[in-house]
């Protein structure tokens, strides 16, 4: 291991010294800039952060993999900058080009950052910088001063001699983010001229905008600044501060119509292709405008309308636009909006891994719908898979290509609202993407180990309330399950009490709730957290029919329902996550997981579809699905571990490697857990004692990206087994072991 360390140390320097040999002997090429604030390489102050001032830095050096090998400069050195044959463009395409150090940009970024510092409120600050030169390159500091930051002492707001106005700047400052003792700042000013303008708008005033709103400051000589507010032409007749109101609003089915018919509804004038009728009952778009005829302007209803329409997934095009009369001070709204496609199909055949197990597998599948079933936008879609792949779980036909098949058929209906009783319905007021969705699906699986029906239906809600919070309530998932065993389980079960009451036929009555929070910017570089929780009961109402005396029981005293026992559990688990964006292809991500379900009254257990497992390509990737754990169990002759406990954790830095391929290193580890005592050793968890059994492995994985997917390569190896006998845990050599290699679509999380 030592030797392998060292030729790695040994190739790294004799890179890093290759990187300069194309420069110029008057060149030198950017190394490093360090960021040095009052004097302490700080990573923020008052709301400043190292990483903004990294961005405005005009030059930064060249990327580098995992932070220490700087191979795209490697690659593009290669090539001879003398010919412009296939293999040196080739090269140089793929490569990086060096930084060579500018001083024109370096004078450009000293600028850009005082400027920024003043934007933030320190207006006696200083930037200079030190270069130092070594061996054809340049190591940049830039050391800044920032002086005192200015305080907000007065916020003084304009009084106009008009109630409306007085009363929208009173609502305004119950709604400022700033108050006496802020740091004083440009950006916090301008985001306050936002806020007034949003009032404003919101209430009658169309022609409204920021840029009305001028701002004085004055500072004095205990660097206390006074903020005045005032507007531009106020005490004028400007049509900017007259209110308007809602006259007549069009609704255009088909803008590409060359003859028309008007119909009017409920004080809205439809617009629609003469000759056809209506492909959308007119009550459901009219439910879902916000903006009334007779009422003022108000920029929140409009937005709240495209929301509504938005949220019907219906439309191709959706376009709301108004048409001003300074004479009457009214609009006129048009709303255009396209109608898609209603009847619609696919047929798609794709290579994944299984959703459960993480098996590659191949699965085709028919997809058919209406996108307006009704008239009132309702989606009936169904689907029809077909997916084979093959099962290595101790069966003696493990050497079949495809051992496993699996057939289903799922019918779902979503009504694009909430159907909930009125008084129910108001609390969900400023929700948007509002849906009421039934499915009920057939799954038949044979498999070598087992053979598996099962049917669900699931009624429930989803909603958002903010653009990155999501909600789903499953007011009702029933599922039905039949098992058959073959030999291979038989003997498993009468080995293993654990497993017989998951292998028994079930009907499972659950209720659950999920929350998401996720404010990732599609299209912006930019830290972001993930976060997704999950609250899960069955069984409570039946138990409360079996203790009223209404249940048939069996002969374990188990309620039955259907001729089946049903499940009664709780269950939650907690997915968190962090991602660091260092750049677009540079990424560290941080994932957490924590999982705990308890079966009570009716069961025994939870039933197997319902517990935790651990590895897979999704987990811990050193080991196979299904194959850790629970704690220091060992699972040599199958790999049928689950548990009622899951804590895991996820280290990954993701990095660009050459164009389309991308790398990455990660550390996964954890374990699963039972909470009840049972017959096998050291599965049991103990708050004092889990972390003896935490698993660990590393890796580097590949992935190619294709735009719409993503194939996934990773090896990993074991770090540390729990299995394994005390003082033999930790490996000694991860190099001499064998690789496990997890092939995948899409990115582990």
């Amino acid at each position: 291991m030592f030797k392998k360390i060292t030729s790695i140390i040994i190739i790294t320097l004799c890179v890093s010294c290759y990187n300069t040999k194309h420069i110029a002997s008057e060149d030198f090429l950017l190394a490093k800039n360090t960021i040095i604030i009052n004097g302490y390489k700080s990573n923020r102050i008052d709301g400043i952060s190292n990483k903004e001032i990294h961005n405005i830095i005009k030059q930064s050096p060249n990327k580098k993999i995992i932070g220490l090998i700087p191979f795209h400069i490697w690659l593009y050195n290669l090539s001879n900058p003398e010919k412009n044959n296939w293999i040196n463009s080739y090269l140089r395409k793929i490569g990086e080009k060096p930084v060579i150090l500018n001083q024109e940009l370096l004078q450009k970024s000293i600028t850009q950052i005082k400027s920024h510092f003043e934007n933030n409120g320190y207006f006696n600050s200083n930037v200079t910088h030190t270069i130092n030169l070594h061996k054809k390159k340049a190591y940049i500091d830039y050391k800044i001063s920032t002086g005192e930051s200015y305080i907000i002492n007065k916020i003084k707001y304009p009084s106009v001699d008009d109630y409306d106005i007085d009363k929208l700047i009173e609502l305004s400052i119950k709604k400022s983010e700033i108050k006496k003792g802020d740091v004083f700042t440009y950006n916090d000013l301008n985001k306050e001229r936002f806020i007034i303008e949003k009032v404003f708008q919101d209430n009658g005033y169309y022609k409204f905008t920021k840029d009305l709103i001028y701002i004085q400051a004055d500072s004095t000589e205990n660097k206390l600044v006074n903020i005045i507010f005032d507007f531009k032409d106020v005490k004028t007749d400007s049509i900017n501060y007259i209110k308007f109101d809602i006259n007549n609003i069009f609704i255009h089915l088909d803008n590409n119509a060359h003859f028309t018919d008007t119909i009017k509804y409920n004080n809205y004038y439809f617009i629609k292709p003469r000759n056809e009728n209506f492909k959308l009952k007119l009550n459901v778009i009219e439910e879902l405008i916000k903006i009334q005829p007779n009422n003022q302007y108000s920029e929140k209803d409009v937005e709240t309308t495209y929301n509504n329409l938005s949220n019907l997934a219906f439309f191709k095009k959706i376009e709301i636009e108004f048409i001003e009369n300074p004479l009457t001070n009214q609009l006129n709204c048009n709303i255009n909006i396209e109608d898609p496609i209603k009847m619609y199909y696919s047929i798609e055949t794709e290579v994944k891994r299984s959703a459960d197990e993480g098996n590659i597998g191949v699965s085709s599948y028919l997809q058919f719908g209406n996108n307006n079933l009704l008239k009132g936008a309702e989606n009936l879609n169904s689907k029809i898979k077909i997916s084979l792949s093959n099962r290595q779980a101790g069966s003696e036909n493990s050497d079949i290509l495809f051992n496993t098949k699996e057939i289903s058929y799922e019918l779902g209906i979503r009504k694009p609202k909430l159907i909930l009783p009125k008084k129910l319905d108001k609390w969900l007021v400023n929700s948007f993407q509002m849906n009421t969705q039934f499915v009920i699906s057939a799954t038949k699986r044979e498999r070598p180990d087992f053979s598996s029906q099962t049917i669900t239906q699931k009624l429930g809600y989803s909603w958002k309330n903010a653009n990155n919070k999501h909600h789903q309530f499953n007011l009702i998932e029933l599922s039905f399950s039949d098992i058959e065993e073959n030999e291979f389980i038989n003997n498993l079960i009468l080995n293993n009490i654990y497993l017989q009451e998951q292998f028994e036929d079930k009907f499972i009555p659950a209720i659950n709730y999920i929350y998401t929070f996720n404010n990732q910017k599609i299209y912006k570089i930019t830290n972001y957290t993930y976060f997704k929780s999950k609250i899960e009961t069955s069984g409570n109402f039946f138990q409360i029919l079996g203790q009223t005396g209404k249940l048939e029981t069996n002969e374990n005293d188990d309620f039955m329902v259907f001729n089946n026992p049903f499940s009664q559990y709780a269950k939650i688990d907690f997915d968190f996550r962090r991602y660091l964006m260092f750049s677009k292809y540079n990424t560290f991500v941080f994932r957490s997981f924590l999982g705990i379900a308890y079966a009570y009254g009716n069961s025994e257990k939870i039933p197997i579809q319902k517990q935790f497992f651990s590895g897979g390509v999704n987990s811990i990737r050193a080991w196979e699905a299904f194959n850790l754990g629970p704690g220091t169990s060992s699972h040599t002759n199958n790999n049928y571990a689950t548990g009622d406990l899951k804590l895991e954790f996820n280290l990954e830095y993701r990095f660009d490697f050459i164009n389309s391929l991308k790398s990455a290193l990660f550390i996964d580890g954890g374990n699963i857990w039972l909470l009840k005592e049972n017959n096998q050793s050291g599965s049991t968890f103990k708050l004092n004692k889990f972390y003896h059994d935490i698993a660990l492995g590393a890796g580097i994985g590949f992935r190619y990206d294709f735009d719409f997917f993503v194939i996934r390569l990773d090896l990993a190896s074991i770090i540390r087994d729990p299995s394994q006998n005390k003082g033999e845990r930790w490996v000694n050599n991860i190099f001499n072991r064998k690789y496990r290699y997890n092939l995948a679509i899409g990115y582990p999380f």
